[in-house]
């Protein structure tokens, strides 16, 4: 089965790998689709706003630290439940650590996001 798996990964490049991850990801994954669709948001509330080339730079980092942790838990968790199917306390242990880094992510773009859109939606008001 190994070695199927490298001649066909040998067939197929990289990106196609990468794309099947995301949109299986955000298919099945709720909390990542959440995600996506305050990304696309927050990216037309930008536009609108018209904010500063640093101010796009900031919100595309920041917003893609949330996407790109929340798919790194995501593939943690179906590894641990591949791995460990039963409940087990350091399992547990591991997927709250991950669940922490996706809040901490989550956090610091709304911190992030209010520096830089709350006086511009201010000013409309």
């Amino acid at each position: 089965m190994h070695s199927d798996y490298q001649g066909n990964k040998k067939k197929r490049i990289g990106l196609s790998y990468a794309l099947a991850g995301i949109r299986y990801a955000i298919l099945t994954e709720w909390n990542l689709r959440i995600h996506v669709i305050a990304f696309i948001s927050v990216m037309i509330l930008s536009a609108f706003l018209k904010i500063s080339m640093l101010e796009w730079v900031s919100v595309i980092i920041i917003s893609g630290l949330v996407l790109i942790t929340e798919m790194l838990n995501t593939s943690l968790e179906h590894l641990l439940d591949y791995l460990a199917p039963e409940w087990h306390p350091e399992v547990g242990k591991i997927k709250d650590m991950m669940a922490g880094t996706v809040f901490i992510a989550a956090l610091l773009a709304i911190i992030v996001g209010t520096i830089i859109f709350l006086p511009k939606l201010m000013a409309f008001f």
